[in-house]
């Protein structure tokens, strides 16, 4: 039996189009590299079109879907995806939550104000407050208000109830750009 065989009957679920499905059969068979990169280029060449099917399967409980998923939203990285990335900040695997501050770094700085919107509701998700400080250490510049320094020491810290508060003072009154 294939070891990818869990994978592959999920992804027949989805009712994706029979083109589309052989592709994803063929990314998710990583014990055959040559397929594997194969497809997703394919499916990367796609561009912005093969989002909506990587957002059906970033809500995998399968963590091979949701990790090749964010691999391909990554590579893509289209600002339609800030969304997504935001909440794979707070999966259950590590690899992934890495992989969605990457695609908000290589989004740009047009990730920033999401982000800090994602922090006021959420601010007391660890994770979240994690993958907040990896993709503000990266997108804010010297050039920036110094309150987003704060705010980085801030979410590297303890003070979480101030994390709320802070952000809202920065939406309302630094321009992002």
């Amino acid at each position: 039996m294939n070891r990818y065989t869990e994978e592959k009957n999920e992804l027949k679920t989805y009712g994706f189009d029979e083109h589309t499905l052989e592709r994803l059969n063929r990314l998710v068979s990583l014990n055959n590299y040559h397929k594997h990169i194969e497809a997703k280029n394919e499916l990367v060449k796609m561009g912005k079109r093969i989002l909506p099917v990587m957002n059906t399967l970033i809500k995998s409980e399968l963590t091979v879907l949701r990790r090749e998923a964010i691999k391909i939203i990554m590579l893509i990285a289209n600002r339609s995806s800030i969304p997504m990335a935001i909440r794979m900040l707070e999966d259950s695997d590590g690899d992934i939550r890495w992989m969605a501050a990457e695609t908000l770094i290589k989004i740009g700085r047009v990730s920033i104000r999401p982000l800090l919107k994602a922090l006021i509701d959420d601010s007391h998700s660890y994770y979240l407050r994690k993958g907040a400080h990896h993709v503000l250490s990266e997108l804010i510049r010297d050039y920036d208000a110094k309150e987003f320094k704060e705010l980085l020491h801030m979410l590297d810290g303890e003070l979480l109830e101030i994390i709320p508060v802070k952000t809202l003072w920065i939406l309302n009154n630094i321009q992002i750009k």
